[in-house]
C-alpha cells in the first residue's frame, strides 16, 4: 500500500509541477490571448472518508465569442485514495454573475466529468453531469484565488470542495 501511494504522490506531484512551469513559462501568453492557467486542490467527503486531489486547469474566455460572460474551462483532478488510484477529467461552462465595485466575483454553471478508479482489483470509469458554483478572489496581484463547491450528480451524488489559483 504505501508503495501505491509513493506513486500516486509522486505523479500527483510530477503534473502539479509540469503544470507550475507551463502556467509561470505561459503567464505572458495568458494575458493577451484570453487563456488562462491554474493549479487547484480538491477534498472530496463521502460517507465519513475524504480524500485528497491535486491538479490544473485551463480557462478561456469566451466573451468575445459569445457576448455574455461565459467562460469554458478544463481541468484534470489525481486523487491520493487508501488504496488503488482515481482521477477525473472535468469540462465546465461557467457564467460570471455580475457584481460590480467588488473584488468578490462569484460564478456558477454545469459540466461533465470523467472519472477513472481502480480499487482492489476493480476497475471502472464514468461521465457524470455536474453543478458548479464558487467565487474569484480579485486583487492586485497576478494570482487570483478561488474556492468553489461542485456537486456530482450519480448514484449516491457527493460533493467535492476545490480551492486554488489561477493568472488573471
Amino acid at each position: 500500500m504505501q508503495v501505491k501511494l509513493l506513486r500516486g504522490l509522486a505523479i500527483g506531484a510530477s503534473a502539479v509541477l509540469g503544470l507550475a512551469l507551463v502556467t509561470l513559462s505561459a503567464g505572458a501568453q495568458a494575458q493577451t490571448s484570453g487563456l488562462r492557467f491554474g493549479l487547484a486542490g480538491s477534498l472530496h467527503s463521502d460517507n465519513g472518508t475524504s480524500t485528497f486531489a491535486a491538479g490544473g486547469f485551463f480557462k478561456y474566455h469566451l466573451a468575445e465569442i459569445s457576448g455574455h460572460p461565459i467562460t469554458g474551462r478544463v481541468s484534470f483532478d489525481y486523487f491520493f485514495p487508501d488504496d488503488g488510484t482515481w482521477w477525473d477529467i472535468s469540462g465546465d461552462a461557467l457564467i460570471d454573475i455580475a457584481n460590480k465595485g467588488s473584488n468578490i466575483k462569484p460564478y456558477a454553471g454545469a459540466g461533465l466529468t470523467y472519472e477513472h478508479f481502480s480499487i482492489s482489483g476493480f476497475s471502472n470509469s464514468e461521465t457524470k453531469l455536474h453543478a458548479v458554483g464558487g467565487i474569484n478572489f480579485m486583487g492586485n496581484s497576478k494570482l487570483m484565488p478561488f474556492a468553489e463547491a461542485k456537486y456530482v450528480f450519480a448514484d449516491e451524488g457527493y460533493f467535492l470542495w476545490k480551492f486554488g489559483f489561477h493568472l488573471k
